[in-house]
């Protein structure tokens, strides 16, 4: 006697036996019991979830000697005919071979004679988006009102394909994927009848090797067994089917939050001695990193990575080595590696490339704490050198006035000495302050900003006070720089502009103005407060790299 394989041998015969379609079988139940089964049905999904399976339990069941019923009996004559078959009630077309109109004519000829044997003519066609066009338009109408002993049962994987005429006349079935826990339950059922002995780890890499598909993980089983015997060892299933060993996965990510570039690169060499496909290993390694990242960001991990008990502990332990904007990252970097090793003719160089550059990217400052690190250092100013209060500026102005105005008090009249007691800087908006006031007025200015803003006093540190007077203060920034362009950003302007009112004590037009590397003020680009900012895109990287590197104390080591 032939062999037959473990996808045939251990195909369902009843609804229940159909893994992770309950939602169907269930409905298909209920339309048998009470008598309102559809002429048409559409049953859609990926391959190997049921599609076919069901379609024949659906015809045994309304076929069936002692139905029909909800279920099969299997013992009778034409459920036996049904499941080798041999039914010429059922009928098996391949849409694929069979797509033409000539054949769908010749089907609508046979549609008007009653069944053989059994109560139902059934009609299962085989990927039926396969039909050509002209075959859909001729099976139109009898799909429409077919005679009363004819059922059509159709199955496909990509039901987009379908003309929605045809999607009208029928009821649609979509199959899921079938859980990975229900895929390894069912191999071991098959294990345990066959008595074959495989570690838990070697059946979990067939499950998700198949993609949710029953009949590929029996069939990678039946590979497995042909080639390791009764006692599979998991280098036996390493060997045979070329895939990749989770614990081998496991060291590369390990190596990653290490950063030891070595440890990657012993596992690139691994593989390739072994002779596992280098693009292959990079997809499972993308996988493993989507699973951590899901780890990170959800509480109940669970519902989105099947995995067993022990390797989730695993996964759980490692995703809390890192931050969630470091896995993101370094997800990005290997998704680009990936794209570039597709499209290369040295993908081991460009795999090595991209685990050097991740495991050397390990120890980079998430987002979070650059804000945290902002804030200490506007903290450590403020307590370095206190803000000096507008009161006691104006308190000190008024002192040093004090001489001058007794000196003159005698000889002026009242209207005039009123105007010498106010300050310079009120009394005239075009003469300038001297430089020590200036200092003091832009120290202070800083300080008040750093107090309140810590991220803007950062960028304000970095200008110059080049001008002040009753009703203008102006600061010059190196023109095309990142502090030059984040300090007109509309925020950022809204507040300096409040805090330079509040320390000044009356309104002030606040201008930025770009000035060179040397210091010198640059006129024509001169940009007030009110004007719209420059976009943030157009400033050089360069720049954006040198204030990086002054804000975290950095230094270039490498690209």
């Amino acid at each position: 006697m032939s062999y037959l394989v473990l996808a045939r041998k251990w195909r369902p015969q009843v609804f229940e036996e159909v893994l992770g379609q309950r939602h169907i079988t269930q409905t298909l139940q209920n339309a048998i019991s009470q008598k309102r089964v559809a002429h048409a049905f559409l049953f859609t999904g990926a391959r190997g979830v049921g599609k076919t399976s069901t379609a024949r339990i659906l015809a045994k069941a309304l076929n069936c000697e002692v139905g029909p019923g909800v279920n099969p009996c299997n013992q009778c004559t034409s459920c036996q005919e049904i499941s080798s078959g041999a039914s010429m009630d059922v009928v098996e077309i391949d849409g694929a071979s069979n797509r033409g109109i000539d054949e769908i004519r010749e089907l609508r000829e046979n549609v008007r004679y009653t069944p053989a044997k059994n109560r139902y003519k059934i009609y299962i066609i085989d990927e039926v988006h396969m039909l050509t066009r002209e075959a859909f338009n001729a099976l139109l109408k009898t799909l429409e009102e077919p005679p009363s002993h004819i059922i059509f049962i159709f199955a496909t994987t990509e039901p987009h394909k379908i003309p929605a005429t045809i999607l009208s006349r029928c009821q649609r079935y979509d199959f899921k994927r079938i859980p990975l826990k229900e895929i390894i339950e069912n191999l071991n059922r098959i294990l345990q009848e066959e008595k074959i002995k495989i570690s838990q780890r070697a059946l979990l890499s067939i499950a998700q090797e198949s993609d949710g598909s029953l009949r590929d993980a029996q069939s990678l089983l039946d590979q497995v067994i042909s080639y390791g015997g009764k006692d599979i060892r998991d280098e036996d299933m390493n060997e045979v089917l070329g895939l990749i060993d989770r614990k081998l996965l496991q060291d590369t990510v390990e190596a990653l939050v290490q950063g030891d570039a070595e440890g990657c690169l012993q596992a690139i060499d691994h593989i390739y001695h072994y002779g596992y496909d280098l693009q292959h290993f990079c997809r499972e390694l993308l996988q493993y990193l989507r699973n951590l990242i899901l780890i990170k960001v959800s509480q109940r991990p669970e519902g989105f990575v099947e995995l067993p008990e022990e390797e989730m502990e695993v996964l759980k332990r490692q995703a809390g080595q890192l931050q969630f904007d470091q896995w993101s990252h370094l997800f990005s970097l290997l998704l680009k590696g990936e794209e570039e090793m597709s499209q290369s003719a040295f993908p081991r160089i460009m795999l090595e490339m991209t685990l050097i550059r991740m495991a050397r990217l390990k120890s980079f400052l998430p987002i979070d704490e650059m804000i945290q690190r902002l804030e200490v250092l506007g903290k450590r100013g403020k307590e370095e050198a206190p803000p000096v209060l507008p009161e006691r500026r104006h308190q000190v102005l008024q002192e040093k006035e004090k001489p001058r105005i007794k000196q003159e008090e005698d000889r002026d009249p009242p209207p005039a000495r009123m105007e010498k007691e106010l300050p310079p800087l009120q009394k005239d908006e075009e003469k300038s302050v001297s430089d020590k006031e200036r200092e003091e007025t832009w120290k202070g200015l800083v300080d008040l900003t750093r107090a309140r803003n810590p991220i803007l006093g950062a960028f304000l540190i970095l200008g110059n006070l080049i001008h002040l007077s009753q009703e203008r203060l102006e600061i010059g920034f190196e023109k095309d720089s990142f502090h030059y362009q984040r300090i007109l950003e509309k925020e950022n302007q809204a507040q300096l502009e409040q805090i330079c009112q509040d320390y000044l004590k009356r309104k002030v037009k606040v201008i930025i103005s770009p000035i060179d590397q040397e210091g010198r003020l640059k006129r024509e680009g001169t940009v007030p407060l009110e004007q719209e900012k420059p976009s943030v895109e157009e400033t050089e990287e360069k720049d954006l790299v040198q204030e990086a590197l002054r804000l975290f104390d950095g230094k270039i080591v490498g690209r």
